[in-house]
């Protein structure tokens, strides 16, 4: 039963076709994952710059209320003479209120705190730190989807190769028949051009599902919500003779950044061993009564009184201890942008060294390619006189098929380096 849902689902999926590689980056946009997910970092990093705004005031708005029903209240023995009774001796008397009712506001706000204000600085960092991940993280989609891409046109290209092989070997198995029914062609010679063709047969059956598992993973690009089918053909690239250049720094970047964040961190940290001040105030209400709860005619009473107040928090050791580590961490991020810098240098020229590598091997392998082919056709003709055994003919024709196979595999990296020093270019 799953197997027949797996496979609906499959058929169900839009088949869409793509003439080229930026045509499916294009189309990643809209569906991957990752840009989804770089839009809630995005909000999320918003979210923080405005909180560290908001919290420069620090706004607070105490508020409480309660109702206190005293049963048993204290009494006190006053001097009995006071209320008209006998001097030296006292009189129980109940002192205070039953029913006490109280509403209190404590509005406050802080007028001067400079780690906080360090803050706002720290979160437009990480702003920037999350919009420059972003980019990272999407340079790394498109690079992961350009090898696979250019995986599938190579075995496009050499699917295209080994039919044309698998019909030359079909031939050279029908000659070797004919002359094994003449007399003229031993058993053996039969069994090798069987083997040639069968060999030839399974690699190209071997190289459908490679290809097939490719898709796959192209197709997962997308969330799998359509089968994706490449137009695009390696001869495109045959002439390809541009001189291309990069100088990417995004992970350079990024590590700045981080040391930055670091830096105003630190800074942060270390404003918060100064004083703040702060606007305080309080208003209060408060109704009595022995009777019962705002009784009529119950007293009410206000009391209020605003101000500012200076605290100072004395520096605790896990303070310092935080301080501490936030500067040595500060001073590794230091050393890490240099390396950075040194290392994205050397990325960079290694991406075009690889592009020129692949540019030179082109015209050696379609040398080579032509010399093999040539060879081949001179000892086909040869085999069909009778005057070349078979073992050298497929040898030649194995020669010719590598040779070819060479030059598409060499075509699928200049079109990779390509478009990797272009993607690169982009950010």
């Amino acid at each position: 039963m799953l197997i027949i849902v797996s496979n609906s689902t499959i058929l169900a999926q839009e088949s869409k076709a793509f003439s080229s590689l930026n045509e499916v980056l294009e189309f990643s946009k809209s569906k991957n994952y990752v840009f989804q997910n770089a839009k809630f970092q995005t909000q999320l990093a918003s979210l923080t710059k405005k909180t560290a705004i908001g919290n420069v005031f620090n706004p607070k708005m105490n508020t409480s209320a309660q109702a206190l029903n005293n049963i048993n209240q204290q009494v006190s023995f006053l001097p009995a003479e006071a209320f008209g009774g006998v001097s030296g001796s006292f009189k129980e008397v109940v002192i205070g209120q039953q029913y006490v009712s109280t509403f209190n506001i404590q509005p406050q706000f802080d007028i001067l705190n400079l780690s906080a204000i360090a803050q706002i600085k720290s979160a437009k960092i990480n702003e920037q730190l999350v919009e420059n991940q972003n980019k990272i993280n999407e340079q790394n989609l498109y690079d992961k989807i350009n090898a696979v891409y250019f995986n599938i046109l190579s075995f496009n290209g050499q699917k295209e190769i080994l039919n044309e092989n698998l019909s030359i070997a079909e031939t050279i198995l029908k000659i070797v028949y004919q002359k094994y029914n003449e007399g003229i062609a031993r058993k053996q010679e039969v069994n090798e051009a069987e083997v040639n063709f069968i060999s030839i047969k399974d690699k190209l059956e071997q190289l459908e599902m490679n290809t097939k598992i490719q898709y796959q993973i192209l197709d997962l690009f997308f969330e799998n919500t359509i089968k994706a089918e490449l137009k695009q053909t390696l001869w495109s690239y045959e002439n390809q003779t541009n001189t291309l250049t990069t100088n990417s720094n995004l992970q350079t970047q990024n590590i700045d950044l981080q040391k930055q964040l670091t830096q105003q961190e630190h800074k942060s940290l270390l404003f918060q061993n100064l004083p703040v001040l702060s606007f305080v105030s309080s208003f209060n209400w408060q109704n009595l009564s022995n009777t019962n709860f705002f009784a009529s005619g119950s007293n009410w009473q206000n009391f209020n009184y605003i101000g500012l107040k200076l605290g100072w928090e004395l520096p605790t050791v896990q303070r310092l201890s935080n301080t501490k580590s936030k500067q040595i961490q500060l001073e590794t991020l230091k050393n890490n942008v240099e390396h950075s810098i040194k290392e994205t240098n050397n990325s960079n020229e290694q991406m075009v060294l690889e592009y020129e590598k692949s540019l030179l091997q082109i015209i050696n392998y379609k040398k080579i390619y032509e010399l093999k082919k040539d060879t081949y056709e001179k000892n086909f003709n040869q085999f069909k006189e009778n005057i070349l055994p078979l073992d050298k003919l497929l040898i030649s024709q194995n020669d010719m098929l590598i040779s070819k196979i060479n030059v598409i595999t060499v075509l699928a990296n200049v079109g990779f380096n390509v478009n990797k020093i272009e993607i690169n270019n982009k950010f």
